[in-house]
């Protein structure tokens, strides 16, 4: 709930900001809750190829034609090999963005930690907008010509596996695009947090809230307040006996 005291144009600022960032910041966490399901898909393809390699089986299925997406014309060993790698690619790029926003993601930073929450979105929002952003922008931008040189010569396997190969290379500069999606959400909410001390994000919460906020005194003058009554009550009880 926003303070009645904050100045109107702090409280109107922090709920656009609020606005903007949800949405972003909802998107990166819809994606990574669903490329979660992806590692039991992996661990089933790992247990495939063990399975496959114990019964020395080599191919799976072969129809001919017509091509299958990524398969082609037939399922063998080392095509279920590769999905694995596929697989985990896409998990991590896109479980990047879930990551970001549940701050699970390594952090080398000594100094975090014990920064108010107004403090940490102050380096969130810098972070993101030096670093962050741009690098997601920049490998996304250089990585899509790639994509474009593996469709246009039907890059394929070498091994007999998966083909197709630039579905998977597509997958890094979406990836990138997300997680910068993403890091503008973060931005926006922080800018949120700045200006309407309330709005903190759950990830920057920690015992300075309450005192951030303006909780603090309120709560203890409350406590002083609550315990005033019944320390006269000892007394009366005490001067009556």
């Amino acid at each position: 709930m926003t303070d009645p005291r904050l100045a109107p144009w702090r409280a109107r600022g922090g709920a656009v900001c609020g606005a903007l960032g949800r949405p972003l910041v909802g998107l990166g966490l819809w994606v990574g809750r669903w490329t979660s399901w992806l590692g039991l898909a992996i661990i089933l393809a790992v247990l495939t190829t063990v399975t496959l390699n114990a019964l020395g089986i080599n191919e799976v299925a072969n129809w001919g034609s017509p091509d299958v997406l990524l398969f082609g014309t037939a399922i063998t060993i080392n095509s279920v090999t590769e999905l694995q790698w596929h697989l985990f690619g896409i998990l991590t790029l896109f479980g990047g963005t879930y990551a970001l926003h549940s701050d699970t993601h390594v952090r080398v930073d000594l100094f975090y930690q014990r920064l108010t929450p107004r403090g940490r979105a102050v380096v969130d929002i810098l972070g993101h907008l030096i670093m962050l952003i741009p690098f997601c922008l920049l490998i996304a931008w250089l990585s899509k010509h790639s994509v474009i040189m593996s469709y246009t010569s039907g890059e394929k396997s070498n091994y007999g596996g998966l083909v197709d190969r630039y579905l998977i290379k597509a997958i890094l500069p979406i990836g990138l695009v997300f997680l910068a999606l993403g890091a503008l959400g973060q931005i926006f909410e922080n800018l949120s947090c700045l200006f309407d001390p309330a709005r903190v994000p759950e990830r920057l919460k920690d015992h300075e809230i309450a005192s951030l906020t303006g909780l603090a005194p309120q709560t203890a003058g409350a406590s002083t307040d609550a315990a005033a009554p019944h320390d006269s009550a000892h007394g009366s009880h005490d001067n009556a006996r």
